[in-house]
């Protein structure tokens, strides 16, 4: 029976998608460098016709492999609901604990919903540009939904004055150094454990403030 014959019929979005699940089986067995397009298309039951209907060679595989998670990222942020204290409203200690833990789990349990891309992506990462380029776009999106965040409370009374963009930073790359350093062990991480200890550690370092006692922002 040829390829063709076996292969169950898909809509183009959902081929492209089995194409690059199939795609990253390969790479995460045996490699980029050392994994064919014959590979990927005997994974895939398809012939190379249909693969190249899709993707030009197996740099663009790879490439939209990085894209997909990178993407998934972005949007999650994107969804973020901005940080809304109504007026007179207190904040504790355990609210902004409370806030800081959903958003950093958001973040990791994103990356770790596809940990064999993300692992991908990072052994990849080293010495490719393009693959760089695309860590640095998650990173810009990331950091300024955080500093984002970091304006409102602020504005709102209820983080002290700090330097946004630097505090911003700090977080995403702790977050980064932990996640990637899992990645590198094979690690399985306790995503809610860490999501807390984060947040402990930036409220009990003076992050923020009681609603109740601050003074008015001016």
């Amino acid at each position: 029976m040829s390829v063709s014959a076996r292969r169950p019929y898909l809509r183009a979005a959902d081929r492209r998608d089995h194409i690059l699940d199939c795609a990253l089986e390969a790479f995460a067995k045996t490699g980029f460098h050392d994994t064919s397009i014959a590979d990927i298309c005997s994974r895939a039951r398809i012939g190379r016709g249909t693969l190249y209907e899709y993707f030009h060679d197996k740099r663009a595989v790879l490439t939209a492999l990085i894209d997909r998670i990178a993407n998934r990222v972005i949007d999650a942020v994107r969804q973020w609901q901005p940080l809304d204290v109504p007026p007179g409203a207190t904040w504790t200690a355990d609210d902004n604990v409370a806030f800081i833990e959903a958003r950093c789990r958001l973040i990791m349990e994103v990356v770790f919903v596809d940990a064999d891309t993300s692992s991908l992506i990072l052994r990849m990462a080293r010495g490719s540009g393009s693959i760089g380029a695309t860590l640095a776009r998650i990173d810009e999106q990331v950091v300024g939904a955080v500093a984002a965040d970091i304006r409102a409370g602020m504005e709102q009374g209820t983080i002290r004055k700090v330097d946004a963009d630097i505090l911003s930073q700090f977080i995403v790359g702790g977050i980064e150094k932990i996640v990637f350093g899992a990645l590198e062990r094979g690690e399985t991480m306790d995503v809610a454990r860490v999501a807390h200890e984060i947040a402990m550690l930036l409220t009990s370092g003076g992050l923020a403030r009681d609603r109740a006692a601050a003074p008015a922002p001016t």
